[in-house]
This record gives C-alpha cells, structure tokens and sequence, in this order.
C-alpha cells in the first residue's frame, strides 16, 4: 500500500509501537481498561494541535505499545481548520459523506488516519496504528469465537 504524504511515525514524539513504561518525564492517567487495551490521558497534554485547539486527546496501548489516538474537537471551526491543515500535510485523502457527515481517509504504509465532523457529535481524528491495530483484531475474534463455541 502506498503512503500518503508526510505519513506520521508517531503522536507528539511518541513513536507508534512504542512501550508506555518507555516514556519517562510523561504522566498518563489511564481512563478505561479493557484488558490487553488500555486509554490515557496524557497529564498537562496542551490541548493543541498546529496551534489549533482541541477539546480532548486520548492515547490507547495494546498490550502498552501505542497504537491509536483519539483527538475530538467540539468546535465546527477547528475542526475545518484541522481539515485544511491535514490536506496541505497528507492530502486530501479519501472523503466520504454520510448523513450529514464529513469523513475523510488517508491510509498510509502502515498508519490509518481519519477526520471525521458532524453537528451531533462534533469532530475527531483518529490515529491508527495498522500492524498493532491488527493484533487488537485478531484477539478480538478469537475472544468471540471462544464464547461463541462455549455458549
């Protein structure tokens, strides 16, 4: 596959796959746990991205290496904002638009990215990192399979 222009290796310095225990001189407050998947927060993040603000940023670990990062803006005219800053960065990717929905795709060697806006629940970009993203998957499946078989 690929990649788009400028394809991030990582989010704010963080390289993606790379071990939470790794990132010294960084505090995270975990909010959610869901087994081998775990969200945080970055403490003191600068809720910024190219200067533009954002309302929230969360960082989830696969088995404590990186692999995604939710940003949600609340604001229509940040999150246009974001948008012309990705496509000068990434390009315009691919748009798709449902339900009053704007979505844009850019999918690289081995990072998805998605810009997403609507009215009703705001706007949020989504970092993905493909080959852990993959593994998270994987276990997912097989999770259901098991519980469908013992059912």
């Amino acid at each position: 596959m690929d990649a788009f222009p400028n394809e991030p290796m990582g989010f704010r310095g963080i390289l993606w796959g790379q071990r939470l225990e790794s990132l010294t001189g960084r505090n995270f407050t975990k909010i959610s746990d869901d087994g081998d998947v775990s969200a945080y927060r970055l403490d003191n993040d600068r809720l910024k991205m190219a200067h533009v603000e954002v309302d929230d940023i969360i960082y989830y670990f696969f088995r404590h290496r990186l692999y995604r990062v939710h940003v949600q803006i609340e604001s229509h005219e940040n999150c246009a904002r974001l948008k012309e800053i990705f496509f000068e960065s990434y390009g315009e990717g691919v748009s798709v638009s449902r339900d009053e929905t704007e979505t844009y795709y850019w999918a690289g060697a081995e990072l998805d990215l998605s810009l997403e806006y609507n009215e009703a629940s705001r706007g949020r970009i989504e970092y993905s990192f493909r080959p852990i993203h993959k593994q998270e998957e994987k276990k997912a499946k097989l999770k259901v399979m098991r519980e469908w078989d013992e059912a």
